[in-house]
């Protein structure tokens, strides 16, 4: 294999990891749209879709390991195609997540929203933004953005906290516990992602310098 047909194989998968990770966001976005609405099918649909972000998963896979088994690549080149490896078992588990909150907003579908729910439409916008953030930071090779996005983790937690202390708080309502404590799986889940989202980051870092760093 030419360099050039090297080199082009890398871009197909970087191009195959932005729409894995376009795929993901997508499911954040309508997992908390269908809570937040009671909407089921849309929950449904964030479920059943989870099958076309594995099978892409597995095409990525076995496309990397094509290459590195044609190649033999060594450096650079390796540890950007066990970046792409490891970016996307991250974005499979994110799309885990999505599923579970779609889960979730079955379960609550018949009953009203509590208060804490409010906090989830910015929890989630934040969530995407950094999982669209740490995917472009990765195409850009840009280790300045994937530290400036681990470092803004902190505005998720600290919503996460929020949260999970009115939550609880709503729980001195014995009628408000089933839907509290699903809910509280629901902000872990999105909490969850945004760790995910810093592996990724970490994951960009040693990419590029092929040293590795722990910024959470």
């Amino acid at each position: 294999m030419t360099r050039d047909a090297f080199h082009h194989e890398l871009r197909e998968l970087e191009e195959s990891v932005v729409q894995m990770a376009t795929l993901v966001e997508a499911a954040i976005a309508s997992a908390v749209q269908a809570l937040i609405q009671r909407d089921i099918e849309l929950a449904q649909k964030v479920i059943d879709g989870d099958n076309t972000v594995n099978e892409l998963q597995k095409t990525i896979r076995n496309k990397t390991f094509g290459v590195i088994a044609r190649q033999a690549p060594v450096a650079r080149d390796l540890r950007e195609l066990v970046t792409i490896q490891l970016a996307i078992n991250e974005l499979e588990r994110m799309a885990d997540h999505a599923v579970s909150v779609a889960k979730n907003a079955i379960r609550l579908a018949g009953q009203p929203p509590v208060k804490a729910v409010i906090n989830l439409p910015e929890m989630a916008k934040l969530v995407r933004q950094q999982v669209r953030d740490a995917i472009q930071a990765f195409v850009d090779v840009n280790v300045v953005t994937a530290r400036e996005i681990c470092a803004r983790d902190d505005e998720v937690d600290h919503l996460y906290r929020q949260m999970f202390e009115e939550l609880l708080a709503s729980m001195r309502d014995a009628d408000n516990v089933p839907q509290a404590t699903s809910l509280l799986f629901v902000a872990h889940d999105l909490e969850r992602v945004a760790d995910r989202v810093t592996n990724i980051c970490e994951d960009v870092i040693y990419m590029v310098t092929g040293e590795i760093e722990e910024l959470n």
